[in-house]
């Protein structure tokens, strides 16, 4: 069973995910921000413009890794893509369509403690489940609700 752990103290948890349509071309973002109690301190989705389900990832981890560090400089950053982490956790940049947004996450990371690691799909639910609303933009009422009922 893959569970969902918060983070030591002073550290936060940023759980992140990008959502992309081959039929639809429709990119989303989702994540959430949690203390080390397990307490939500931030839930964001939005659409996004992307053109694979990579792209998606990295720019859902650009926007939200932003707002993480609105609240904290410990960030562990979780995310279900282990090509992203690997990625990340490497000295590369990648293919050159996405060095530009590796460059950008290597410039935010820099001065910050930062962390991380992959989490299977089963654990990062929450951000999956807002990414995939991120691509269906929503009333906020309607996402409220929709969170609330877990659909």
């Amino acid at each position: 069973m893959v569970l969902w752990h918060p983070p030591d103290a002073p550290w936060v948890k940023l759980n992140t995910d990008g959502a992309f349509s081959t039929s639809t071309l429709a990119a989303g973002e989702g994540g959430l921000v949690r203390g080390s109690d397990g307490g939500l301190l931030r839930a964001f989705c939005a659409p996004i413009a992307a053109s694979s389900s990579f792209e998606a990832e990295l720019l859902a981890l650009i926007r939200d890794l932003e707002m993480a560090m609105e609240l904290s400089t410990h960030i562990w950053i979780e995310l279900d893509s282990a090509a992203l982490v690997r990625l990340l956790s490497s000295r590369h940049f990648g293919s050159a369509d996405f060095r530009h947004h590796m460059a950008l996450i290597r410039s935010m990371t820099a001065q910050r403690h930062v962390r991380f690691s992959h989490i299977y799909r089963e654990g990062n639910r929450a951000a999956d489940f807002l990414a995939g609303r991120g691509s269906r933009p929503l009333s906020l009422h309607i996402l409220i609700q929709s969170l609330r009922l877990g659909t």
